[in-house]
C-alpha cells in the first residue's frame, strides 16, 4: 500500500499562519523561559505525552498555568544553566477540522549546559555540556475563542546526542524531578 499524502481542503491560509504562529510562539516561549509566551500557546487544559521521550515522565494532564509553572521551573526548562533552543520545521498536517488541527513537525531541541561561573546572561557563555534531540512533535490545536492553541503535546524522540536529563539537571546538581 502506498502512502497517502494528506492535503488539507478546508484548512484556510489564516488559520495556517495562526498555527504556526502559535508553535513558534511556545517554541519560544521555552527558550526564552518566558512564562507568557508559553501560556499565549496553550489551550487552558492540556496533555502532555512525553512516553515516547523519557518513559518515566509519561502522560500527564495539566491545566494551562500549572503547566507553565512546572515545565519553566528550576527542574526543567527554568534551570538557570539551561541554555536551548526548540526548531521547527514545515507543518505536515495530519488532519484539519473547523475545530481542531493536528500537526507533526520535525523538531530539533538543542540542549547546552552553561558553564558554572560564566555570566549566563551573557549570549557569548561558553557551554560545557551539550545534548540535542531530533524528535517528530505532534501538536493538536483546537478553536478558543476564535484563535488556535496547543491542547496536545506530542514527542516521540528519533535519536538524542549527549546525555538529555544530565545537561538538564538542576542548577545545583540535585535532581528533583518526579521518576
Amino acid at each position: 500500500m502506498a502512502f497517502e499524502i494528506f492535503i488539507p481542503s478546508s484548512l484556510t491560509f489564516q488559520d495556517y499562519l495562526a498555527v504556526c504562529q502559535c508553535a513558534r510562539t511556545l517554541a519560544d516561549g521555552y527558550d526564552r523561559k518566558d512564562k507568557s509566551r508559553v501560556r499565549a500557546s496553550l489551550a487552558p487544559n492540556l496533555i502532555v505525552d512525553y512516553s515516547l521521550v523519557v518513559p518515566a515522565w509519561g502522560e500527564r494532564h495539566f491545566a494551562a498555568d500549572a503547566f507553565v509553572e512546572e515545565w519553566l521551573d528550576a527542574n526543567h526548562l527554568g534551570v538557570k544553566a539551561l541554555a536551548t533552543q526548540h526548531l521547527l520545521s514545515v507543518p505536515y498536517f495530519k488532519s484539519v477540522t473547523e475545530d481542531e488541527i493536528v500537526i507533526e513537525w520535525q523538531q530539533l531541541a538543542s540542549h547546552g549546559r552553561r558553564v558554572e561561573g560564566e555570566d549566563y546572561a551573557s549570549p557569548m557563555c561558553k557551554i560545557g555540556e551539550i545534548s540535542d534531540g531530533r524528535s517528530w512533535m505532534q501538536q493538536t490545536f483546537v478553536k478558543i475563542n476564535g484563535g488556535w492553541r496547543i491542547r496536545i503535546i506530542r514527542p516521540e524522540v528519533l535519536y538524542h546526542t549527549g546525555d538529555f536529563l544530565n545537561v538538564g539537571r538542576p542548577d545545583h546538581g540535585e535532581d528533583v524531578r518526579p521518576r
